[in-house]
């Protein structure tokens, strides 16, 4: 059973990066984890971005508007996916740079 990469899945955060089949990132900008216009900025932009379609999504629903409540689900899962993923990322730049300050040079 192959297993790919996450690349394809962040196109949800506005981080679709090119990657080739299998998961491999094909660029050293992408194999670093950073995107040529932004890295970690981007990633809340993108979150931010999923974060409003969610809130319109519920306010149609909640309004009365035509929406159905499949959608407005898959909306709410996936903010919350996003954000969980946003987080993950903080929390891991956050360890590398804590070991980083206890090396001893």
């Amino acid at each position: 059973m192959a297993i790919g990469g996450i690349g394809p899945n962040l196109s949800a955060l506005g981080l679709g990066g090119t990657h080739a089949a299998g998961g491999a990132a094909t660029g050293p900008a992408t194999r670093t984890g950073e995107t040529a216009s932004g890295g970690f900025a981007q990633i809340l932009s993108g979150l931010n971005g999923t974060s409003s379609m969610a809130d319109d999504a519920v306010t149609r629903l909640a309004t009365g508007q035509d929406n159905d409540l499949h959608d407005v689900m898959l909306s709410v899962e996936s903010e919350g996916l996003a954000f969980d993923l946003a987080v993950q990322i903080r929390n891991r730049l956050v360890d590398a740079y804590s070991e980083i300050f206890r090396m001893q040079v």
